[in-house]
């Protein structure tokens, strides 16, 4: 008998926080609904939280975070699959601490190669910089596909070690018809048994796929729960339960079902936790856990005939299924690419259960219009619940939370989840053509608060600035249509900068993955100058990894450069100039031109560029820098015209390119260059015309002569200014007695930056100083801040 009814529940409002203030484990990650090992807590030498997901380019990546140093590495595993959730891995760590991932590769249909599940283990124990060699499991028996079918043969993997079976490994998938598969393996994964059909929903052979959770906690028992219906069609379905033990199937009550000989088992075999009426319909099971006493936890939801998505607990105790109804998850998360029909109209935020104390539960629960993320815990069997808010008044969706396996209740990591940017979770696979911005975007974030930044100078506090800037940017991604243009390629220059302090691989691998993803070209128009500032990301890359195809396109466009812009036709007139972008007419364009030539230069050792780089530099500054002012106007336009209040126009921000692009080129000019003073001069004489302009708020405003215009503090610009003057610092070219001005400036400037992570006060894009609010951002706003974060690390590092 099931005893069914609603559970009472009293909320902790004074609990959560908005979703992007939590630390991101990935910032482009998304994993499965379906349960399986996504997250482990392993405690040997280190004490480590492993987790895996796949980016959206369809890379298998697997990270670890250490608990002590609170470093996140990350390694990719898997290039270039889909980047679809069925392929998503799943981890066990053998008893010497090694890490075995099992996960699915699935193949576009015109391949000849059938889809197969994969083992990849580490070479050394707790540690993911190293793997061996993919093994291919191709356990599916072919002579069993009565129906010919093969692109569904593999989805899930649940790996599983069971102690009382001398650590037998079992790897249970949804192989061939849909049907519910087990191979065994007793000598850690390296041989398989022929595959054994466990459950079988249909006898005539028909696919049927069937929704499944597996559960074992590594002893002697293993927790099935399976449903009848499908993630797309609602119907009359049950939910099924069922354990394994010492060769044998059992339902809840331990009545022996059958021998593993004697499979398959059939759907009327099974114990019933709930059997849908014509009220409450189709059902997803979410997760299911083994309590203090060896009886199953699920947790699950329903779909009402009211387009209404419930919540509910199930307990086996005192010979019965316990079932309660938890709560309405509000509308349902929907799948939906652009201009087009809901793909799966049927999830909702998901559901976890804490296998460490099955008493608590984590939810994904739609709160005005926004999925959150909430604790739910119950002393007695689910009659009533106490909730308390993980997230709260977030702008993104929060889905799909999973409770990290093996994580003690004294463990500060207990819960990672998705956080999505988009309403999309799975779109590109090799059936679709999905664009790149219809892809998902979703972080992964973790049950931890960003560090709170006391001491901006302190450069420990100064990296986790520039960490959360940069996973807020990422969650936040500008227009993915101008994925190569002067935004993000100025964020990728502050980027390579934030990687080369703290090596952290994700942020190199999204450069390559964005390399790789648009071939490592540059836009079409390529005589823009600022079509040119993604040139110096892959130039950078190279100087890493030394492949050719990441820089050849673009020496190949440079070279057309030096063939056809030839300095001698120079017109860098902007007014009246039918051919103004096809030169560097504007003050902006010597920040992203000179340094590629100047990059290329270095890589190549091809004096070319450096030479060329040189020329047109000095032929746009000779027409565009203010000798009496000591500043660079925007372009011709603005030689006489004259603000509001009758002064002269020098762009805040185009100022801030200017010498930050100073700073560039004297990074790359060999000491002995023949014009490096002429540079090194300039550069002086702007640095003591911008100290002289600082602001008493330690800011630098958008009209540098008439900050009446808007008495503000400009974010871009004077993240460009900070960057620059403690770059002088840094290389001797700025006297020390300035130092604490300098310092002052990146002390405001991070108080433009939220608790989550949003650098604000940027004014957006344009050509001369117009308004801004404390709330507008921009993504090369913050590539300017991780430029300055760096050089301002260099300098406080040294004391």
């Amino acid at each position: 008998m099931a005893q069914n009814g609603i559970g009472q529940m009293r909320v902790n409002k004074t609990t959560g926080q908005n979703s992007e203030s939590f630390k991101s484990f990935a910032f482009n990650g998304m994993w499965t609904s379906n349960v399986n090992s996504k997250a482990v807590y392993f405690e040997g030498k280190f004490k480590r939280t492993y987790s895996c997901w796949v980016d959206n380019y369809g890379n298998i990546t697997v990270g670890s975070f250490d608990h002590e140093t609170k470093k996140i590495d990350t390694h990719i595993l898997d290039k270039n699959l889909e980047d679809k959730n069925l392929i998503n891995p799943s981890i066990l760590i053998d008893n010497d601490g090694r890490l075995l991932f099992f996960y699915n590769k699935r193949e576009p249909k015109t391949s000849s190669v059938n889809p197969t599940t994969c083992l990849i283990r580490s070479i050394n124990p707790e540690n993911i910089s190293q793997w061996g060699k993919v093994q291919y499991l191709n356990l599916n028996d072919k002579t069993k596909n009565d129906l010919k079918v093969t692109k569904s043969s593999f989805n899930y993997v649940y790996p599983i070690k069971l102690k009382a079976e001398n650590d037998k490994l079992y790897l249970f998938w949804n192989g061939l018809n849909g049907k519910l598969n087990f191979s065994t393996s007793v000598d850690n994964g390296l041989t398989w048994s022929e595959e054994v059909f466990v459950y079988e929903l249909n006898a005539n052979n028909k696919f049927s796929q069937t929704q499944i959770q597996i559960y074992s906690n590594g002893g002697s028992k293993i927790h099935f729960v399976i449903s009848d219906a499908s993630s797309t069609k609602i119907g009359n379905k049950s939910i099924y339960y069922t354990y394994y033990e010492n060769g044998a199937f059992f339902k809840a009550n331990d009545i022996k079902i059958k021998d593993i000989a004697d499979l398959p088992i059939k759907t009327n075999e099974l114990g019933i936790i709930y059997q849908s009426t014509l009220s409450d319909l189709k059902p997803t099971i979410w997760d299911v856990a083994e309590d203090n006493n060896g009886n199953p936890v699920i947790a699950y939801s329903k779909h009402a005939k009211d387009d209404k998505f419930y919540y509910n607990y199930a307990k086996w105790s005192n010979n019965n299924w316990i079932n309660k109804v938890l709560v309405s998850t509000g509308n349902r998360f929907s799948l939906q690419q652009v201009d087009t029909k809901v793909g799966v109209p049927n999830y909702y935020g998901g559901m976890s259960i804490d296998h460490e104390n099955t008493n608590e539960l984590y939810l994904s629960v739609n709160r005005d219009s926004v999925f959150e993320i909430e604790k739910w815990t119950t002393k007695n069997n689910g009659k009533s619940w106490k909730v308390n808010l993980i997230t709260k008044g977030s702008e993104k969706d929060n889905i799909r939370p999973f409770a990290v396996r093996k994580a003690e209740k004294d463990n500060p990591l207990q819960l990672l989840w998705m956080q999505s940017s988009n309403k999309i979770v799975s779109t590109r696979s090799f059936s679709s053509n999905t664009s790149w911005a219809e892809r998902f975007h979703s972080s992964i974030k973790m049950g931890v608060q960003s560090p709170k930044i006391t001491n901006p100078l302190a450069p420990k506090q100064i990296l986790d600035i520039m960490r959360q800037t940069t996973d807020w940017q990422f969650a936040n991604p500008y227009d993915l249509n101008r994925l190569i243009d002067w935004h993000w390629g100025t964020f990728y220059v502050g980027l390579e900068d934030f990687y080369e302090l703290t090596k952290e691989d994700r942020y190199k691998q999204e450069m390559i993955n964005i390399g790789e993803h648009v071939n490592y070209k540059v836009d079409d128009k390529f005589f823009y100058a600022d079509m040119l500032t993604v040139i110096s990301n892959w130039v950078w890359l190279y100087e890493l990894d030394r492949k050719p195809e990441m820089i050849d396109h673009s020496k190949w466009v440079l070279d057309a450069h030096l063939a056809t812009r030839r300095p001698y036709k120079a017109d860098v007139r902007f007014a009246n100039n039918p051919y103004f972008d096809e030169w560097w007419t504007w003050c902006d364009a010597l920040f992203v031109a000179p340094p590629v030539f100047g990059k290329m230069w270095q890589v190549t050792g091809e004096k070319k560029y450096l030479d060329y780089m040189d020329k047109m530099f000095w032929i746009t500054t000779d027409y565009l820098y203010s000798i009496e002012d000591s500043l660079m106007y925007r372009d011709d336009r603005y030689f006489d015209k004259r603000s509001e209040n009758g002064k002269k126009i020098f762009w805040g921000r185009g100022n801030g390119w200017v010498i930050a692009g100073l700073a560039r080129i004297l990074d790359i000019l060999p000491q002995d260059y023949p014009s490096r003073p002429k540079y090194e001069q300039m550069y002086k004489e702007m640095a003591a015309k911008l100290l002289g302009l600082q602001g008493k708020d330690h800011m630098w405003r958008i009209s540098l002569l008439d900050p009446e215009y808007q008495d503000k503090g400009e974010t871009s610009g004077s993240a460009f200014y900070v960057y620059a003057l403690a770059w002088g610092l840094n290389n001797g070219l700025l006297d020390v007695k300035h130092r604490v001005a300098v310092e002052n400036g990146w002390k405001a400037l991070t108080t433009k930056v939220n608790k989550n992570g949003k650098l604000g006060s940027v004014q957006a894009e344009g050509i001369d100083p117009r308004k801004f609010t404390e709330d507008d951002w921009q993504v090369y706003g913050t590539g300017a801040f991780l430029m300055a974060g760096k050089e301002m690390y260099m300098l406080e590092v040294k004391k």
